[in-house]
């Protein structure tokens, strides 16, 4: 397909699925839609190095609904000012920057350098990760990029812009996963 779309992605889905079914099943009906994301969301990469899944690779995404609580109001705006900031970013933990003259590059990495770009390398049990991100598109956190801990640092941002008010930020990632940072 030319395109990711709902009928691509059926389409592909349906012709996989169909392959493993039984013989006694006779039919197979899907039905996919987008989420309905009311309010401020972002998409973001990370990778999690502890995670016990394919989570420890060093580039995989989602799409992150996104509230924010002063005093127990929610601030639509400030929601979408860090929907905006966080739009379309990699998210990386500070302790796996690593100076890009330590990564190995390919040959159309070579003019990337600590000004353009940030590095990243972790080792996992899957093996080795590198990545080189656009500094543009990076964000870099103090901890893990758990969406507990991207809560929990929201929060403290929102509380250092905000300090005599009662933070609570709800951060989601992907269909019933979530949590909250207070502060």
């Amino acid at each position: 397909a030319d395109a990711v779309t709902i009928a691509t992605v059926t389409d592909y889905l349906r012709a996989v699925i169909q392959r493993e079914l039984p013989d006694n099943v006779d039919g197979l009906t899907l039905l996919l839609r987008a989420e309905d994301i009311p309010g401020a969301f972002y998409h973001y990469t990370h990778g999690l190095k502890k995670h016990d899944g394919n989570c420890q690779r060093i580039a995989h995404g989602h799409r992150s609904r996104l509230y924010i609580a002063l005093d127990d109001a929610r601030q639509p705006q400030l929601e979408a000012e860090w929907a905006r900031r966080w739009q379309d970013i990699y998210l990386g933990s500070q302790e796996d920057v690593k100076p890009i003259s330590a990564l190995q590059r390919s040959a159309a990495a070579t003019n990337c350098n600590d000004k353009t770009h940030v590095g990243y390398s972790y080792v996992a049990d899957q093996g080795l990760f590198e990545l080189l991100v656009p500094e543009s598109e990076n964000y870099v956190i103090p901890t893990d990029s758990t969406v507990e801990c991207i809560a929990e640092y929201l929060a403290q941002q929102v509380k250092s812009a905000h300090p005599l008010a009662k933070v609570t930020v709800t951060g989601f990632e992907g269909v019933g996963k979530g949590a909250i940072g207070y502060a």
